[in-house]
C-alpha cells in the first residue's frame, strides 16, 4: 500500500517541486493550498505524514499542528514543519507546536524525501 503525504503549503512553487519528487518516489501526494484544507485532509484523509509549512492563510502552520495533536485519533500522522522560519527558537516552538520534524526552505528536494520515508517507516514499525 502507498503511503500518503499531505504537502500544505501556499506556495505553487514548492508544492510542485516535492509533489514530483514525492510521487517519483512512489508516494501518494495529497495538496493543500492554506492551514484549513490541511486540516479537513488530515481529517478526511489520514495522511502518513503531513509536511507542513508554518506560514499559511486562513490558518497557520502552528496552529494546524496544535488542533492535530489535540485529537487522539490523529496521533498517528507525523507532522513535518517545512518553512523558511530559521529563526533561533523556531524549529523548538515547531516541535512545542505538535511537530514531530522540521525542514528549513530552501532545501533540496531528495532531503524531504529521506525525511518523509524515516517518518513513514518508523510509523509502520509502531504500528506493527
Amino acid at each position: 500500500m502507498t503511503s500518503k503525504i499531505l504537502v500544505a503549503d501556499d506556495d505553487f512553487d514548492n508544492r510542485t517541486i516535492v509533489q514530483e519528487a514525492l510521487e517519483a518516489a512512489g508516494y501518494q501526494v495529497l495538496l493543500a493550498t492554506n492551514g484549513e484544507e490541511a486540516l479537513e485532509q488530515v481529517h478526511s484523509k489520514k495522511p502518513a505524514v503531513l509536511l507542513l509549512d508554518l506560514s499559511m492563510p486562513k490558518l497557520n502552520g502552528w496552529e494546524v499542528a496544535k488542533r492535530i495533536r489535540q485529537e487522539p485519533a490523529l496521533s498517528g500522522t507525523a507532522i513535518i514543519a517545512f518553512t523558511a522560519h530559521a529563526l533561533v527558537g523556531d524549529e523548538l516552538k515547531a516541535k512545542a507546536s505538535g511537530c514531530d520534524d522540521y525542514i528549513s526552505k530552501p532545501c533540496l528536494p531528495k532531503e524531504v524525501v529521506a525525511k518523509i520515508a524515516f517518518w513513514v517507516g518508523l510509523r509502520a514499525k509502531t504500528a506493527a
